[in-house]
């Protein structure tokens, strides 16, 4: 258990608030509302009951007591599992100070307070004591100012810490985030919260599930000054509130929303409320909306109650439910969408039905349910995406040019952080006096970025006969996980890791690296579960497992009980975590049988695709159901991908997804992302049932190419499925001319003709490097790096050297293609160009083009995309 110490700042808060007897929540049926949720929490939580509730037991005040009281009675399993009660009450002494101190805490409504003030959790990280850290650096940063300027100026602190990188879909906290410098835009958003939250400014975390236009999703923050909410890029500063890189794309999305912890409060639409939180639907704010309404009927042509309606979206290949409404009395589902093409997916146990819409097109949908899972069956779909609309008007030239400084310095602050991290030739002194592979060593600690204490400290207190095994350790685990791991962590999983000689070698090495020694799951934060769980089951079971592993089954069975809706934010709940509360979702309790096993010696994992826990005995993988399970009755079917699709080769998210029938509804298997089907090597062993195949090929903003294919997989069948991805047969359209007598100023003082370059054709973009969609480009286009290489053509990446920081260093870009250069554009004289020699202010960057040998453009992408090298490769071909 992570159990946090109460500090000098909570032990004076709790003895000077104790004499303040006035209500935190001043609306009394809300607060009866709040105290008989409590009482149910204490109740599910019992048996965590001292770790949790003995705070209350101690000298706190009237709003020390209905702060906490407001957070366990909506907190979600994994923050009743996983952390004590003094650290909440450390977070909200620091919240209720922020009220007390801050210019604006009297003007904020307990509602806002208690909805986006206090509560530690923003979305699905693990907490950390991130305000009790920072609060007075930050309130000193903001003295005098008043709460907009406040939340800009939080905004360039949060940027001088933390700038956008993509990495896995764990969340790292807010401590962490900073620990690495680095996060992608769920995390630079999740830490941003924390530190306007930490400053008494009213913040939430906003996210698009998936973009329309692009295989991507986002999330941002907004902030609420004076009764209204204003957005701003996380990490991301701005001159002005309600502005972002984001802009355009937002004004295109299908689906904005928050989660809004607690029970329900305010008057903002809501796509759902819940009993602890409320789905809370943002997108009018943003983009032009619509109401559409499914009306669900049975064969009989009567209302359906109950029956849930999940509108889906194109995105990653797959059909994803941005919301699931259920039906009303009279079968009625309403959703506020944009103005794009929808997937409506209607369900009620078995049965289900469903059909694209044009949102623009529709008012009331009826649907049907008589469709069965069974045969085979194919659909084309041509599905398309909310228009692009006029841009907005931008800040002054002179504001942007003062916070373009601004941003500058804060590179810099930030880079001389970084460069304080552990040298390369330091990484090689520690290598050799721990008698280690050097290259190995380097590798690990260039990755541990701000963690490189931890990481070299547990290297060096291993026992000398366990180092290779802690080098091990340290290559098995995620690049996330080496820049926030404890070492105290890293000790458990290395002491008490049972060894691969003591369990007789009935299995080759990798097994007992990947499937034992790895404390790796899922995407859980990773705890010190090893000891913990090996000597909390009793000795018979510890003694018999391995000869039988389904005991453990029972073991689970017996001490588990499942709840599947109070983990609503879906934050893995520890394995630990899950022994102590014992109760826990089932995602979280498949985690802590493989935790289990691991912990005897037992090769265990959740099989990919399936997420299915199984563990490995008599030279087989065996799987995992529990009491609540239902046991297949069949044998596995085997299924084999195949294609005939060269240019490009079929990936994985990118461009198909498989999915099994279960409950009414598809559920795509969970296969890695750019994984090509080449890469599917052997056959897939899969449990019998109704399939579906989805492909896609984006082939521009406005149209996707997607079909449809259903399929049966019997019980020792063995079925080869052709991939096959439909193609675009509309005629190339020339899109303008772009002058190839043009010199380039190159990077380093030389210049060139594009002349000399084009007769395979060129790229040119227009870049800002610190902004996430430039980085986007400069992530996707090495995924294509051989394809684009094999072209032979030129890229060329240019720079307005007045909005370019000193940090930007071209040469720490890997991976480009070959043939990849990098320019300047002073004063946009080419880009004024390509505009038709008038202002390019409403243009959004990057902006690309591919020009063809005679100086045609045959492709333009503006603004945010993803996917950028194969659109290039689909046009050059």
């Amino acid at each position: 258990m992570r159990k946090a110490t109460i500090n000098i700042i909570s032990v004076i808060l709790i003895i000077s608030g104790a004499c303040t007897n006035t209500h935190l929540i001043g609306d009394k049926e809300y607060r009866s509302e709040i105290e008989a949720s409590f009482a149910e929490r204490k109740k599910l939580a019992q048996n965590r009951s001292n770790e949790l509730f003995s705070v209350f037991r101690s000298r706190i005040s009237r709003q020390q007591k209905e702060a906490l009281e407001f957070l366990f009675a909506y907190m979600p399993l994994s923050d009743l599992a996983d952390y004590n009660g003094d650290f909440f009450l450390m977070n909200a002494n620091i919240a209720l100070r922020a009220r007390k101190e801050s210019a604006w805490g009297k003007n904020v409504p307990d509602d806002i307070f208690l909805h986006y003030v206090l509560p530690v959790r923003v979305n699905n990280e693990n907490l950390d004591s991130f305000r009790i850290k920072y609060y007075n650096e930050i309130s000193s940063r903001i003295k005098g100012l008043d709460a907009a300027s406040s939340a800009l100026e939080i905004n360039h602190w949060c940027h001088e810490k933390v700038i956008y990188q993509p990495s896995d879909i764990r969340t790292s906290a807010p401590l962490s985030t900073v620990l690495s410098a680095r996060g992608r835009c769920g995390e630079e958003s999740t830490f941003a919260v924390a530190a306007l939250r930490t400053a008494g400014i009213p913040a939430r975390q906003v996210y698009t599930p998936r973009w329309a236009h692009s295989d991507d999703n986002h999330a941002w923050v907004e902030v609420w000054i004076n009764g209204n909410w204003y957005y701003m890029g996380a990490c991301e500063p701005e001159p002005a509130l309600d502005r972002g890189w984001f802009t355009e794309p937002a004004r295109r999305a299908m689906l904005i929303n928050t989660k809004s912890f607690g029970a329900y409060y305010g008057k903002e639409q809501a796509t759902v409320h819940y009993r602890n939180y409320s789905d809370i639907n943002n997108l009018s704010k943003y983009a032009v909306t619509k109401n559409i309404f499914i009306k669900v009927l049975n064969r009989e042509n009567k209302p359906v109650k109950d029956a849930i309606v999940e509108f889906r979206l194109y995105n990653y290949a797959e059909f994803y439910p941005l919301a699931a409404v259920a039906t009303d009395e009279n079968g009625l589902s309403r959703f506020e969408t944009g103005l794009g093409d929808l997937l409506i997916w209607a369900r009620k146990g078995d049965e289900f039905s469903f059909k694209k819409i044009t949102v623009n097109e529709t008012d009331t949908l009826p649907l049907i349910l008589d469709r069965k899972a069974e045969g085979n069956d194919y659909l084309s779909l041509d599905l398309g995406v909310p228009v692009v609309r006029t841009p907005f008007e931008g800040p002054s030239r002179q504001l942007i040019s003062e916070n373009n400084s601004r941003i500058n310095e804060e590179n810099m602050i930030r880079q001389a952080h970084i460069d304080t991290w552990m040298k390369s030739q330091d990484a090689v002194a520690l290598a050799e006096k721990i008698d280690a592979d050097t290259s190995a060593i380097k590798d690990i600690i260039s990755r541990s970025m701000g963690n490189y204490r931890d990481i070299s400290q547990f290297l060096l207190n291993a026992p000398v006969e366990d180092r290779k095994l802690a080098v091990k350790l340290l290559t098995l685990v995620a690049d996330k996980d080496l820049r926030d791991i404890k070492k105290e962590i890293l000790e458990d999983h290395l002491s008490n890791a049972i060894r691969y000689k003591d369990i007789g070698n009935t299995y080759d090495s990798a097994l007992y690296y990947n499937y034992v020694l790895n404390p790796r799951i899922a995407n859980e934060i990773i705890g010190p579960w090893r000891k913990y769980l090996f000597e909390s089951i009793n000795g018979d079971l510890r003694k018999n497992a391995r000869s039988d592993p389904s005991k453990i089954i029972g073991y689970v069975n017996d001490r588990i009980i499942i709840d599947d809706s109070d983990n609503y934010y879906k934050t893995p709940i520890t394995p630990a975590g899950v022994d102590g509360l014992r109760v826990s979702d089932k995602f979280s309790r498949d985690i802590y049988i493989v935790a289990i096993c691991r912990s005897l010696g037992i090769p265990s994992r959740l099989e990919p695709g399936s997420n299915m826990p199984q563990y490995f005995f008599n030279n087989a993988w065996n799987d995992v159901y529990f009491a609540d399970e239902k046991r297949p009755s069949q044998g596995k079917g085997y299924l084999r991908l195949t294609s005939t699709e060269k240019q490009p080769v079929p990936e994985y998210y990118i461009h198909f997804t498989i999915a099994r029938f279960e409950g009414g509804r598809y559920q795509t298997l969970e296969y890695g992302e750019n994984k090509r089907i080449t890469d599917f090597k052997d056959e897939l062993a899969l449990v019998p049932g109704h399939y579906m195949l989805v492909t896609g090929n984006r082939i521009s903003d406005s149209r996707i190419l997607s079909s449809i294919s259903f399929f049966d997989l019997k019980e020792n069948e063995h079925k080869v499925l052709n991939v096959k991805i439909r193609k675009d047969t509309s005629p190339a359209e020339i899109l303008g001319r772009f002058d190839l007598k043009s010199n380039i100023m190159l990077t380093g003082g030389s210049d060139l003709t594009l002349e000399k370059m084009a007769q395979k054709g060129v790229v040119i973009t227009w870049i800002e490097p610190d902004k996430e969609p430039t980085k986007h480009i400069l992530n996707d286009l090495p995924l294509l790096k051989k394809e684009l290489d094999q072209w032979g053509g030129y890229f060329i990446f240019l720079t307005d050297t007045s909005g370019t920081g000193t940090t930007f260093k071209p040469e720490t870009i890997k991976g480009l293609p070959s043939n990849s250069l990098f320019g300047t554009d002073n004063e946009s004289v080419l880009l004024r160009q390509l505009c038709g020699g008038i202002s390019c202010s409403t243009v959004r960057l990057p902006l690309m083009i591919l020009v063809n040998k005679t100086g045609d453009i045959i492709f333009r992408s503006e603004g945010y995309t993803i996917g950028i090298g194969e659109q290039i490769l689909k046009k050059v071909r």
